[in-house]
């Protein structure tokens, strides 16, 4: 008779506020600096974690990912938690549309699915809608809509390789944290990032556009993910109270 493994518990967050969140600009794989406001987010999101011991820390590559971890385990009482970066928890990739208008963007997109508003998408796709954009952007940057000429390995990724390489870096982290004991990890990704993994946690997910430095907790035990309480919950940045 096996013994059942001890469940890893993964605190899921979106990075702190950017210059490129104010200024309506596609963020993906590129990076624009965490604001001021996105400091104070930081310390905030930090002082309401306070109290969970820290196992264990992974963040995206990018500056934003690496520089909310690093406030968030400083500001929580972690201090001595080291970040490991992964490349699969970066933010889809936007190709082409990096760097441009977001909401021009979005509504190209949306219309390109063939409605007229996101408010009308929802209606008839739900939440999910928000993923099915980056498909939408994956199809007008593979007709070269935007006329870059970039090859195409460098142009926007499909859901499902968003999905895929998001899985795949959320199971590793918590097979090793089964296989090492680990208790609570800290995982740094990004908005669309972590709602395209969440779908393939959970299909009746509400995907609606998360706010910077909000939380998602899940525990994985014998092979499968499980959320608790809200996804993309402000929870933990609402704890942390005013400086």
């Amino acid at each position: 008779m096996t013994t059942a493994s001890q469940p890893v518990t993964i605190y899921l967050a979106r990075h702190t506020q950017t210059t490129s969140n104010i200024m309506d600009i596609m963020q993906g794989w590129s990076d624009f600096p965490v604001t001021q406001e996105g400091r104070g987010i930081i310390r905030r999101l930090g002082r309401g974690m306070r109290g969970i011991e820290f196992s264990a820390a992974y963040c995206g590559t990018l500056p934003r990912h690496y520089e909310t971890a690093r406030g968030v385990l400083d500001g929580s009482g972690n201090e001595g938690v080291s970040i490991q970066m992964d490349p699969d928890l970066r933010e889809d990739n936007f190709g082409s549309f990096e760097g441009h208008s977001t909401s021009g963007s979005m509504q190209a997109a949306i219309e390109h699915m063939g409605y007229k508003t996101m408010e009308e998408g929802e209606a008839d796709r739900g939440s999910k809608v928000h993923l099915d954009i980056q498909d939408a952007l994956y199809e007008m940057d593979q007709a070269d809509v935007l006329k870059t000429t970039l090859a195409a390995q460098d142009r926007a990724e499909t859901s499902a390789q968003v999905q895929e390489r998001m899985n795949a870096a959320m199971t590793r982290i918590a097979r090793k944290g089964e296989q090492e004991g680990w208790g609570n990890v800290l995982v740094i990704s990004s908005g669309l990032s972590i709602r395209q993994f969440l779908y393939v946690v959970d299909h009746g997910t509400d995907f609606s556009d998360p706010t910077n430095a909000t939380v998602t907790k899940l525990t994985y035990q014998d092979g499968a993910f499980t959320i608790h309480g809200r996804v993309c919950s402000s929870e933990y940045y609402d704890r942390g109270g005013e400086e």
